[in-house]
């Protein structure tokens, strides 16, 4: 079997067309040709399959090639388009290829008409591969947009966030300690659930921005032991609107240690996975269908982690062609063919490797395998962390140029230490030249007119042992200077929007 090649011929002799034709095959291709000679026909064809290439006589009792040459154009702008004529002059073989032929060939000279077919078609081949190129690259840009703006909606909540979190926690302590002083404990218990209820609600919040910091970070993220079963929570909260109406979720989490990655590039295979098993399976059937979520500990020691759907499953020739770049099974609008290329990019680049089982009507298994991480994730859970004592009363220095975030600090604080509260930087320097030394400073990294990292410089300069009691609040250092500050110092960070809990924790440990 030769090459396939559909072609379109306009001709109105028979007999050329069968010449054309025969010297194709000739050449090695799997001729599959339709003739017309009017441009009702050739409107009729040309939406009927698929055309590889057009090829038309130049004159004809009922039509031309000027008028092909301008119909298919219109139609198809990038199916190639040769003449092939009788006796025609050289002014008007110029004129058609200005007109946007591709070439003119002479119907008694043949020679040329096999290569000319090959490089009209190594160069639609070429225009198709642009193009893919291209959509990459918008891709890319629209993803690195849509990540900045998360990493600034993320920003711009975190303020406010842990201003309603401390506030929250503030009221909920003050109205225990009232009512257990004036007895009323029974009476305040709807109060207190409100409360609470309040709380619970804020923490959602919080763990919803955090996650959004998750799948905003920038590209370079260094890697480090990451906890799986935390990133896999966050892709799961992330994606339950796609899974909810789909699947009911199975969550099957064993003993799973860190593996050594970047929590964003594990976090976006995760997401991938999930929402592709989602998107396996019909909406408003959920109570029939099942997305199983497994991480664990292979026996060689690597670290699984397994997304299996009950979907319509995958047949062998979609499943080699998987991981190709640009291949896709789902419409047009819906997917690049771009995910799963990457997320294996993403998964080799860890030491890791990612496979697929399928079968029509069961469903689709992904299993992720990484090596497992020597140390810890450099996270941890702040709630789970009890609030020690203050062995003394400690000197706070908060600077933030967020009046509500240093309030609630200064309030979060103030019942076991002395806490003064600035919004500029170089009011913070000339209390510190000025008063008895702070044992620690609370320093926000973005600030307008210094930033932290700046005065956290400055700092040093003047006085080593001040900027050495530096904890840096942080709401996502999303600019490249404020990533490699972060990365260069040992200083303690605080997260925003910030669990008071932690925070008090924290600022007594250090006292002690």
């Amino acid at each position: 079997m030769g090459r396939p090649l559909r072609v379109l011929l306009i001709e109105d002799v028979e007999a050329d067309a069968e010449l054309v034709i025969r010297e194709l095959r000739r050449g090695g291709f799997d001729v599959t040709s339709a003739r017309v000679d009017t441009p009702e026909a050739l409107l009729e064809r040309l939406p009927s399959q698929p055309w590889d290439l057009v090829m038309s006589d130049y004159s004809m009792p009922r039509f031309s090639a000027p008028q092909a040459l301008r119909l298919v154009k219109a139609y198809a702008p990038d199916l190639p388009f040769i003449i092939v004529s009788g006796t025609v002059g050289e002014d008007i073989a110029v004129e058609s290829l200005h007109a946007g032929a591709q070439d003119f060939l002479a119907k008694g000279r043949l020679g040329r008409l096999v290569p000319a077919v090959e490089r009209e078609l190594r160069d639609v081949a070429l225009q198709v591969e642009r193009k893919k190129m291209q959509e990459q690259l918008l891709l890319s840009d629209r993803m690195a947009s849509m990540g900045t703006l998360a990493a600034g909606v993320a920003h711009e909540l975190n303020n406010p966030l842990a201003c309603v979190m401390a506030n929250l926690e503030l009221a909920a302590r003050e109205l225990v300690e009232l009512a257990e002083r004036r007895g009323l404990v029974a009476e305040t218990r709807d109060m207190r659930e409100e409360l609470q209820d309040a709380r619970e609600g804020a923490e959602r919040l919080r763990t919803i921005v955090r996650d959004l910091k998750i799948f905003s970070r920038p590209e370079a993220e260094t890697t480090g032991p990451v906890d799986v079963i935390g990133v896999m929570e966050s892709t799961l909260r992330m994606a339950w609107n796609e899974i909810r109406h789909r699947a009911r979720l199975n969550r099957q989490f064993g003993p799973t240690p860190p593996v050594q990655a970047s929590e964003t590039r594990l976090g976006q295979v995760f997401l991938n996975l999930v929402v592709n098993a989602a998107q396996a399976m019909p909406e408003g059937r959920a109570g029939d269908n099942t997305i199983t979520v497994t991480t664990g500990a292979a026996p060689d020691g690597q670290v699984f982690i397994e997304v299996a759907d009950t979907g319509s499953g995958m047949a062998p020739d979609v499943l080699g062609r998987l991981f190709t770049p640009f291949f896709t099974t789902k419409p047009v609008g819906v997917g690049t063919g771009l995910g799963l290329s990457i997320c294996q990019r993403i998964v080799t680049d860890f030491g890791g490797a990612i496979t697929v089982t399928s079968e029509i009507g069961r469903g689709t298994t992904f299993r992720v395998t990484l090596p497992a991480a020597v140390g810890e994730p450099a996270e941890r859970d702040a709630a789970a962390l009890a609030v020690p004592p203050p062995r003394r009363r400690g000197r706070i220095l908060v600077i933030d140029d967020e009046p509500m975030v240093a309030k609630a600090l200064s309030r979060t604080l103030g019942v076991d230490h002395t806490v003064i509260t600035v919004s500029r930087a170089t009011e913070a320097l000339a209390r510190i030249a000025a008063e008895p030394p702070f044992d620690v400073v609370l320093c926000d990294i973005m600030m307008p007119q210094m930033t932290g990292g700046e005065l956290f410089e400055e700092m040093r300069r003047r006085d080593p042992g001040v900027a050495e009691r530096v904890i840096f609040l942080t709401g996502g250092a999303f600019t490249a200077a404020a990533r490699a500050f972060l990365d260069s110092v040992p200083n303690q960070r605080i997260e925003k929007p910030f669990d008071p809990h932690h925070v008090r924790a924290l600022i007594n440990d250090r006292l002690r």
